[in-house]
């Protein structure tokens, strides 16, 4: 099997599932139980709530969620905690989750979308005037999960301290990968553990002091942002992910092959001037992406056509208006590889074989 679909999720590392399993068996306790080993397992919380301060070099608060998607909606609740109507500025190619979570507000506030360039960067001289209506939240990717785009959160950060707006960044696809002051940049930043080779149902939002506040009076974990019973083990392990080696110069290596390859056979890669190293996205000539990963997947080749967390809407608005403009085509002709440390490049030698072969087909 050759897993080229790593933006949708990641294989947990051998040695951190071995410390998993290793604290679910000597650490399965309620965080929240009084009694020593629910003190126990609030005090590896506490741990790990420190290093991720430590590791960001950040001063924001720590909250632990249930995934990146959780972690979204928390930040949304709080950024918007203390207003009660405006403009909510959200880029074009954001996560599913962020349309769930911005869908209660959609009654007070109004939700626009970020203006593009023809080559599908933002607007940001076009964006810097829509700042001038009374905006409540901006939101924006650290990195796009369809297309690898690296958005400037740096540049739309600026524009929100200016004016005093607060700005949530979704750093799911970019933690680990591409270092930013979060504390400079933003006013909340998410990111998930199952992205960093971690274990799945776990996520952590990065906010500012001054938003916190209790979402609900029923709420009892996580300085009152939630219900539920907290993943202990799986958090901690975040932190050995986070303490790993990224192993970027390999990554790029390893996408600038891919990029080249592919370009052999008549595939074209979506190009920008800052993306990330693990997401190549691709149009497909004369056949439709979604025939090209059924056809790899028999051949225990994985790749994809989209995010994994919006079934039944294929892509952003942003990546189908980029896809129309530029490159004259449609969704049905993406297609998207995302690579790890882990991705050689035999298996890329592999995956571009059998497409060549799809290609060639279809022309016959």
């Amino acid at each position: 099997m050759i897993y080229l679909d790593n933006a949708a999720t990641t294989k947990p590392d051998s040695h951190i599932m071995e410390a998993y399993l290793k604290l679910y068996r000597e650490m399965f306790y309620n965080s929240e139980s009084l009694h020593a080993g629910g003190l126990d397992a609030r005090h590896l919380l506490e741990q790990t709530r420190n290093y991720m301060q430590n590791y960001f070099d950040s001063r924001k608060h720590v909250i632990f969620s249930r995934s990146g998607s959780h972690a979204n909606e928390i930040a949304i609740q709080l950024l918007l905690k203390g207003s009660s109507a405006g403009q909510i500025l959200v880029s074009p190619y954001e996560h599913p989750s962020i349309d769930a979570a911005l869908e209660p507000f959609r009654e007070n506030y109004d939700i626009v979308r970020m203006p593009l360039e023809y080559d599908g960067n933002i607007d940001l001289i076009s964006l810097s005037k829509m700042f001038e209506t009374d905006t409540s939240l901006v939101i924006m990717q650290h990195v796009n999960s369809e297309i690898g785009y690296r958005l400037p959160v740096e540049a739309v950060g600026e524009m929100c301290s200016i004016s005093d707006i607060p700005f949530h960044v979704d750093g799911v696809q970019g933690a680990h990968k591409d270092a930013i002051d979060i504390d400079e940049v933003c006013s909340s930043y998410s990111f998930s553990g199952h992205k960093l080779h971690g274990t799945k149902g776990t996520g952590v939002l990065m906010v500012d002091y001054k938003y916190m506040n209790v979402l609900n009076r029923h709420f009892h974990h996580e300085s009152g942002t939630q219900n539920g019973t907290l993943n202990v083990p799986g958090i901690a392990v975040m932190a050995m992910c986070l303490s790993a080696d990224p192993n970027m110069r390999k990554m790029n290596e390893t996408k600038e092959y891919l990029g080249k390859e592919l370009r052999n056979i008549g595939v074209t890669p979506l190009q920008f001037d800052v993306s990330a190293p693990h997401i190549i996205a691709c149009v497909t000539p004369s056949v439709e992406g979604q025939y090209v990963m059924q056809s790899l997947s028999s051949k225990n080749i994985y790749i994809s056509t989209g995010t994994a967390c919006g079934q039944g809407r294929m892509v952003s608005e942003g990546l189908a208006a980029l896809l129309d403009r530029k490159y004259e085509t449609s969704e049905e002709h993406y297609i998207r590889i995302s690579i790890s440390k882990n991705t050689t490049l035999d298996e890329i030698d592999v995956l571009i074989s059998h497409l060549n072969l799809i290609l060639q087909e279809v022309k016959r």
